[in-house]
C-alpha cells in the first residue's frame, strides 16, 4: 500500500435510529437499519490507513442533527468536518443559523437530499437566495443528483454561485450496473455527457464515492468502476477529486471498508502518487477547508 500522507474520507454517515426521524434507512434496508456510530466505523478502518472522516447529513427538515454530530465528535476525534443542513427555504434565517453553527470549526458546509424533493428544487428562488449566503459565508455544497438533473442543473448553479464550491456526491450515480461505459446506453451516455459538462466549471467537484452500490450489489468488482472513476479523473482533473467511502452505505453491496478503499485505489492505478494523494486526504482539506488538527 502506497504512504497517502494524511488521508480524509470525504464522506461518512453515521445515525442513531432513536435519536432522530430518518426517511431512510428503512426496514426494506436490513443490512443499514439498525444504529451506526463513529466507534463502528474507527474498528473497520484499522485495516486502512485512514483515521480522518467527514460527516455528511442525512436528515432534511432539521438543525438538530448538526448538533448531534458535533456531539459526536466531542468523543471521537476521527471527525474533521460536518456537512450539515440548514433550512433553504427560508433564506431570512439562514444567515443566523450558519452564524450560529459556525462557532463550531467543524462546520464545513451544507447538503440537502434532493432525491426527496421537486426536481426544480434546487432552482427554487429562496433556495438561491440561500445558496448565495452559503457562499459569501465560505462554505460548500455537496450536491446529490444524477442525470437528467444534473446536466439542467450544475453548469447554471456554477455560473450563477461562481465562488461557491460544489462537489457532486457519488460521481453523479452513474448505472455502473449496466455494465460497460461505451456501451450504447442511453443513460451513460447522458452521464458522461453531463459530468463533462460539469468538470468545465472550476467550482464545480467530483466526490468518488457511492461506488459499489451503483454496481451489481451482489458481484462487483474493481473493474467494474475503474472505467467510471477513471472517465472523472480525466475531465475533472485529479485536484477535484475526492475520496469517499459512503460508509455505512456500502454494506448493502457486502462490502467492507478496506475493500471499497482498495477497490477505488486500484481505479486510480494510473494517478502518480502525487496525484492519489489528493484523491485520498489532501483535496478534502482543501475543499471543506477542513480547520481542525488531522490525526496522523
Amino acid at each position: 500500500m502506497m504512504e497517502l500522507g494524511t488521508p480524509v474520507d470525504a464522506h461518512c454517515h453515521f445515525w442513531d435510529l432513536q435519536a432522530m426521524d430518518y426517511v431512510w434507512p428503512t426496514k426494506e434496508h436490513p443490512a443499514l437499519f439498525h444504529n451506526f456510530y463513529p466507534e463502528d466505523l474507527e474498528e473497520e478502518m484499522k485495516e486502512s490507513p485512514f483515521k480522518n472522516v467527514i460527516f455528511v447529513q442525512v436528515v432534511n427538515n432539521t438543525v438538530d442533527e448538526n448538533y448531534w454530530a458535533f456531539d459526536l465528535a466531542k468523543k471521537h476525534k476521527s471527525i474533521v468536518g460536518v456537512v450539515g443542513w440548514v433550512d433553504m427555504t427560508k433564506p431570512e434565517t439562514v444567515g443566523d443559523t450558519i452564524n450560529k453553527l459556525q462557532e463550531n470549526p467543524l462546520l464545513v458546509g451544507f447538503r440537502h437530499i434532493t432525491e426527496l424533493e421537486d426536481p426544480d428544487w434546487l432552482q427554487r428562488p429562496d433556495v438561491n437566495k440561500s445558496l448565495s449566503i452559503i457562499q459569501d459565508k465560505g462554505l460548500t455544497f455537496d450536491l446529490l443528483i444524477r442525470p437528467p438533473l444534473t446536466s439542467r442543473l450544475v453548469p447554471k448553479l456554477a455560473r450563477d454561485f461562481p465562488q461557491l464550491k460544489f462537489i457532486i456526491d457519488h460521481i453523479g450515480k452513474p448505472n455502473i450496473k449496466d455494465g460497460d461505459i461505451d456501451k450504447p446506453d442511453f443513460n451513460i451516455h447522458e452521464w458522461k455527457e453531463d459530468m463533462r459538462n460539469a468538470a468545465k466549471y472550476p467550482n464545480v467537484y467530483c466526490k468518488l464515492s457511492g461506488l459499489v452500490t451503483e454496481a451489481d450489489l451482489n458481484k462487483w468488482k474493481p473493474n467494474d468502476l475503474k472505467p467510471f472513476v477513471q472517465y472523472c479523473v480525466e475531465h475533472f482533473g485529479a485536484d477535484r477529486c475526492l475520496f469517499g467511502s459512503d460508509y455505512p452505505v456500502y454494506k448493502m453491496a457486502n462490502a467492507t471498508y478496506s475493500q471499497v478503499f482498495c477497490a477505488v485505489e486500484e481505479c486510480l492505478e494510473e494517478c502518480t502518487d502525487e496525484e492519489k494523494s489528493g484523491i485520498f486526504g489532501k483535496n478534502a482539506v482543501k475543499f471543506y477547508n477542513i480547520r481542525v488538527p488531522l490525526n496522523k
